[in-house]
């Protein structure tokens, strides 16, 4: 009978931990969702946010807001594949460092030893530039053409990418050694990786990561996603004069590159964190093994910064380190027109956050609440509401000041007078560079349009003569200036590249070369 007693009451206390647990789980959840919703509301957000919050090796919450197509009225989903710009860096680091790992190569190999055939200007310390110092910003190099190509314009080929490279100089802003955040390295790494190993890059994260981890929404290739039809998140822009009307500027296969070249689900990059957490007891032969995943998390360069509530005191293999809440945090963002998604995670406690979505502007802010709300319930932190009601006030105030400002500066460039010393018609044309490609300007209506690859804007009125302000990234205004010679434009300037104007006969004989036989 007492055995009975004793049964009895520990079926009890196993049936009362576990009630518990989930009534605690569930509290945590419902807090999460009452979140979202306030922020939602607040901020009258359609644009859609998808959240996983990773504990050990277990997926304690997921959930996806709003829509991923905001015209069609499509919501998102934990499936829903957003582009996650530079958290593309964690992945290709680490399949670079499983490739070294099985080559005959490592993170010392220079930079002139990657490309024998290529000779680099004399204050390029080619011998002495590293695999390592491209994978941790340290390598003191800046060039005008090759990130540009890949990220935004898309005029990129193998040939002219072997050019591209061949032009990069050093930084006027960091020397050899120093921490300099860009994108040339790991897009100068991608070249040197499929001509030694003959694949691409984007084959490598598969091959290494997506397929190993079953992260069945993730690619470097757009069009694999288009041709599955996936459901692909939409970019917006709470700064934009209609927030609800998707950005033009859509990542395509040639402008997907290794420094920020994936779309993923939440998910999916659950299933990464999982792997970051969790690298000392996985035994998994077709997953990247502890000892390489904590090779990856060491630090490799120093700096002394941070973004938004993060601190950055170092950078590892394509994560940012450093204390968060009083945490050892790992970390990386992403940042393009549409999209700020967010990936950490704290190796101590075992936790990790995933952040995706489809607005950049007013996100830049919301995804540090969103954090600060989620790791402060994690943590059992006190005051967290409180805290997180002021933090929304104070950014409900700016967002929508911000936004008007913007809105008012747009308006007023339209309303400018154009200050061209040459008729408007003879500024019609094609500008030439022979790495950067063509820029097209056409007048119709009284407009200029403009088109650079994938890139197109319509021109308003800028400062001085003879400038144009363009906006072929639609979150930032950029300057023309054109180069007028006996009373003609014979060039323009953009982003520091002279481009120079064809004349008709030029375009013409172009034309009847590309269609001669010979």
């Amino acid at each position: 009978m007492v055995n009975g007693i004793i049964r009895t009451l520990i079926a009890v206390i196993l049936l009362f931990a576990i009630n518990t647990k989930a009534a605690e789980t569930l509290t945590f959840k419902q807090s999460i969702d009452d979140f979202m919703s306030t922020l939602i509301k607040e901020f009258d957000i359609k644009s859609a946010t998808s959240i996983a919050v990773v504990k050990g090796d277990s997926v304690i919450y997921q959930q996806s807001f709003g829509y991923a197509d905001i015209e069609n009225q499509q919501p998102a989903t934990n499936d829903t594949a957003f582009y996650i710009a530079s958290i593309t860096k964690p992945l290709f680091a680490l399949t670079v460092l499983q490739t070294l790992g099985n080559s005959k190569y490592d993170t010392s190999l220079s930079l002139q030893k990657m490309f024998p055939e290529i000779r680099f200007a004399k204050e390029i310390p080619a011998n002495k530039i590293t695999i390592q110092d491209l994978l941790a910003h340290t390598s003191g190099l800046d060039d005008n053409f090759l990130a540009t190509a890949v990220s935004t314009s898309g005029i990129q080929s193998k040939k002219s990418k072997q050019l591209m490279l061949a032009q990069i100089f050093a930084s006027e802003e960091s020397q050899h050694a120093e921490f300099d955040y860009t994108n040339l390295g790991y897009n100068i790494i991608s070249i040197w990786y499929e001509k030694t190993f003959n694949i691409t890059w984007q084959k490598a994260l598969e091959k290494t990561l997506f397929k190993p981890l079953n992260m069945s929404h993730s690619t470097a290739i757009v069009s694999d996603a288009e041709r599955n039809q996936w459901l692909i998140a939409k970019p917006y822009s709470f700064f934009n004069t209609t927030p609800n009307k998707a950005l033009y500027l859509t990542k395509q296969d040639n402008t997907m590159h290794a420094a920020g070249g994936v779309i993923s689900s939440s998910n999916d990059m659950a299933q990464f964190i999982k792997l970051q957490l969790n690298a000392k007891t996985t035994d998994d032969s077709h997953l990247p093994q502890p000892k390489l995943i904590n090779l990856s998390q060491q630090a490799v360069a120093t700096l002394t910064s941070s973004r938004g509530d993060f601190e950055r005191n170092a950078y590892a293999y394509g994560w940012y380190t450093g204390s968060y809440k009083n945490q050892l945090t790992y970390h990386h963002f992403g940042s393009f027109e549409g999209f700020r998604p967010h990936l950490s995670f704290m190796p101590e406690e075992k936790l990790g956050l995933v952040i995706l979505n489809n607005e950049d502007s007013l996100n830049d802010k919301l995804t540090d609440l969103i954090a600060d709300f989620i790791y402060s319930k994690l943590l059992a932190e006190k005051g967290v509401e409180q805290r997180i009601n002021s933090r929304i006030a104070k950014l409900k105030t700016m967002a929508y000041k911000y936004r008007d400002k913007i809105a008012s500066k747009d308006k007023n460039y339209t309303l400018k007078p154009w200050q061209l010393s040459a008729e408007k018609q003879s500024y019609v044309g094609k500008y030439h560079h022979p790495l950067a490609g063509d820029i097209r300007i056409t007048f119709n209506d009284d407009t200029f349009e403009l088109t650079w690859g994938n890139l197109k804007t319509t021109a308003t009125p800028f400062r001085e003569i003879d400038q144009m302000r363009v906006k072929f990234r639609p979150s930032n205004g950029q300057k023309v200036q054109f180069e007028i010679i006996d009373g003609k434009p014979t060039g323009l300037i953009y982003s520091g590249i002279k481009f120079s104007k064809e004349n008709k006969l030029v375009e013409l004989n172009h034309v009847n070369t590309l269609g001669s036989s010979h």
